[in-house]
């Protein structure tokens, strides 16, 4: 560690070397609070100590809270054949109808590194996502691995009301972005606020399963007619990534050197307009995307210096996501709507819930 210069700082270092490698929180806040010359202003970029420029850290947490839903609103091959009537015919599938009840444990893994100007970020958190229920109304639902039923694949699944089923995701969602901090403002002895901007990318995925017993028939469902496997189990790798841009505001209590009550505060935002061919390779599947996503989260830690190399960090983490999200046809031509005879336009909403406490080192 860096010894300071002035007398308050000098102090505080007998107190660590005649104390142990960790001092109490209250000691280092009576230290903080001492009288002494206030330096307040702006600065150019941000000072990190050599020894707590980069930092590892493990947490452990949970999905505290999932909600959302899928719900179908219009279909031009019913407006196109004259069959508005029809429209009614269209669904709506709530997560909680799946039998999804947070919470569910998480682990992660995190790293930071810390320039003058700039900063760098990873967090990734793995969860295992179970539930199980039973159907309320006959599910009719679209795979993406096939069923295999009396020699025959098919990619739509009905789980008939009464039926019991299960669900699972395994997976976990991560992000990676570098935080531009061109300044950073004193407001006084031991306490600075940092400014910045996030530029980065987030993503999520992991293996989805749904097991509704074992196929015992098949049945015919929707205009025109498609065949679905009446029970069975799929499961398929799902996932999706985006770049996002966010605002930061990063506050930092105690000496630079010494014990450090570190709290940040930020935000991030996605929004994409437009065809859904950068996210599929079926042509035939092409359609109208609208998606935004919106984050906050709250970090606040503790660092506590173990040696003159090493100290010791501990925190909680809290984190919200929300995303809404639309498909619709692309087709305006009428022959070409009824020719392609499409499915329903979709929209969705998911709203996410993450508790997370950590601990690891700077160096």
């Amino acid at each position: 560690m860096k010894v300071a210069e002035t007398a308050g700082a000098a102090g505080s270092r007998s107190i660590f070397r005649s104390h142990g490698a960790l001092p109490c929180a209250a000691i280092a806040l009576c230290i903080a609070a001492m009288p002494g010359k206030t330096h307040a202003g702006l600065e150019w970029g941000v000072f990190v100590p050599d020894d707590r420029n980069s930092q590892w850290s493990f947490s452990y947490g949970s999905v505290a809270s999932l909600s959302g839903s899928i719900d179908e609103t219009f279909r031009a091959y019913y407006e196109a054949t004259g069959q508005n009537s029809k429209q009614a015919l269209a669904e709506s599938w709530k997560l909680k109808d799946f039998g999804f009840d947070a919470p569910w444990t998480s682990y992660g893994l995190h790293y930071e590194h810390y320039w003058h100007y700039v900063s760098f970020r990873f967090d990734l958190a793995l969860f295992e996502l179970d539930a199980s229920a039973t159907a309320r109304r006959d599910y009719y639902i679209g795979l993406e691995d096939d069923v295999s039923y009396g020699g025959r694949s098919f990619d739509h699944m009905k789980i008939p009301a009464g039926s019991k089923f299960s669900s699972e995701f395994s997976g976990g969602m991560g992000s990676a972005l570098f935080a531009i901090t061109p300044f950073s403002i004193a407001l006084g002895t031991g306490v600075t606020l940092i400014p910045e901007l996030d530029l980065g990318l987030l993503g999520a995925g992991g293996k989805w399963k749904i097991d509704a017993g074992r196929a015992r028939g098949t049945a015919v469902y929707q205009n025109p007619p498609v065949d679905f496997v009446v029970g069975g189990s799929s499961s398929a790798f799902i996932g999706a990534g985006a770049p996002f841009a966010g605002l930061g505001l990063e506050l930092r209590v105690g000496a630079d050197d010494y014990v450090q009550w570190v709290t940040r505060a930020s935000t991030g935002f996605f929004s994409y307009s437009g065809s859904t061919k950068p996210f599929t390779s079926s042509s035939h599947r092409e359609k109208d995307l609208d998606i935004d996503l919106f984050s906050v989260s709250l970090d606040t830690s503790v660092i506590l210096p173990m040696d003159e190399n090493t100290c010791f960090i501990v925190g909680g983490r809290a984190q919200w996501l929300s995303i809404d999200g639309s498909i619709k046809s692309k087709e305006r031509d009428t022959a070409a709507i009824v020719a392609a005879r499409e499915r329903f336009d979709k929209k969705a909403d998911i709203d996410i819930l993450m508790l997370q406490l950590y601990a690891g080192i700077t160096f």
